[in-house]
């Protein structure tokens, strides 16, 4: 067992005790214990890297991906942390989100506000993308020793609060780097809750795919897209608040513009709707939070919305005629073998986890992934 393993079995067993204590106190243990315990998670690797039947192998932009199930974006933030999702048999291994300008991020109370309801399967995070920038992380990302069956992803969002011309060069100047960076897909982060300029598309607002969305997906593809000149997926991160409305809209202009898939999605800001997935004795916690820092949750509040939205964009796809390979990707609520049973009932063959993640990191350990998949093919 390694020191991460232990630690994180460790963590698990104090967790019912740990939810006590005041919420402010806990929003420190949790905001400075994620930042170093991942810090020392990307160099305490397995011992050998664990294998995942072949079975569960899928190839898709041509690429292929040891298995349907790798992290969300924000796990690591600035390129590091690819031996480690290789050596546990992750299917991918994804970076970011970054921008082009250095970012702290949102700080209040001295932290990167960010707490955990480990009794509701859920968390909340405050962050709002800090990050070293595109050029520093694809600089590292252009290091990496690739291993079979696990490609290289980042995730990339243009400098929030800003809505120029300048900002979206910037955007594709950046793009271009992890082109250079020989980086296999990279996801358009649009739906991140804490920074300014990011909608959250909830079934309130159904003017969500504004203009200013489809102009910015029109330079991308126009200034990107278009001049790609090898095989490079581009995939749209959309909130799991979208508006089920919205999908054919969303699905038309993202294959018009030769966009390569779409991701359902990103953390949510719908509070009082999740509110009822959060157990009795966190629910003083997460009002807490909300109050004092807002942002965004995920994890098992997300689970539904999120396979919905997926399943609903898969059999739109299917009624059309489209001439681009296009796919659908779920991000929320994503731990067990039977979530991962439902996106391949529902034709998605992709998935990417975070709180889910760690939850069965403290249980499994590096054999998370193998618990997923070894014993039942999906």
């Amino acid at each position: 067992m390694t020191t991460t393993e232990f630690i994180s079995k460790i963590e698990a067993r104090l967790r019912p005790f740990i939810t006590t204590l005041p919420p402010l106190w806990l929003v420190r243990i949790y905001s400075n214990s994620r930042r170093i315990f991942i810090r020392h998670l990307v160099n305490d690797l397995p011992a050998e890297p664990v294998r995942i039947p072949e079975a569960n192998r899928i190839k898709l932009w041509d690429i292929e991906f040891g298995c349907g199930l790798f992290n969300a974006a924000g796990m690591f933030k600035y390129g590091e942390g690819y031996e480690l999702c290789a050596m546990q048999g992750a299917g991918a291994y994804l970076a970011g989100t970054t921008t082009s300008k250095k970012r702290n991020g949102n700080r209040k109370d001295t932290l990167h506000p960010f707490i955990a309801y480990p009794n509701s399967g859920a968390a909340s995070n405050w962050m709002g993308l800090p990050n070293k920038g595109h050029s520093i992380v694809a600089g590292r990302l252009a290091k990496i020793e690739r291993k079979p069956l696990c490609p290289v992803g980042i995730s990339v969002s243009a400098d929030p609060g800003e809505s120029n011309y300048d900002t979206l060069k910037n955007l594709i100047a950046g793009m271009n780097q992890y082109y250079l960076a020989g980086v296999d897909f990279i996801e358009l982060n649009e739906s991140c809750p804490n920074v300014p300029g990011h909608k959250q598309c909830d079934t309130n607002n159904k003017s969500c795919l504004e203009d200013e969305l489809v102009d910015r997906l029109e330079y991308i593809s126009n200034n990107f897209l278009s001049k790609r000149g090898r095989n490079l997926p581009v995939i749209i991160k959309l909130s799991t608040g979208t508006a089920p409305e919205l999908i054919p809209a969303i699905i038309d202009i993202l294959t018009t513009l030769k966009f390569d898939g779409v991701n359902f999605g990103n953390t949510s800001t719908k509070y009082e709707y999740h509110k009822s997935s959060i157990t009795d004795e966190e629910k003083w916690l997460f009002d807490f939070f909300v109050k004092r820092y807002g942002g965004g949750i995920s994890g098992r509040p997300l689970k539904e919305s999120s396979l919905n939205l997926s399943k609903t964009a898969v059999e739109y796809l299917k009624s059309q005629s489209i001439s681009n390979e296009f796919h659908v990707i779920r991000t929320g609520g994503v731990e067990s073998r039977a979530d991962l049973k439902e996106s391949s009932d529902a034709g998605v063959q992709m998935n990417q986890w975070f709180t889910g993640y760690f939850d069965n990191f403290s249980r499994f350990g590096h054999r998370l992934y193998s618990e997923l998949f070894n014993s039942h093919v999906l």
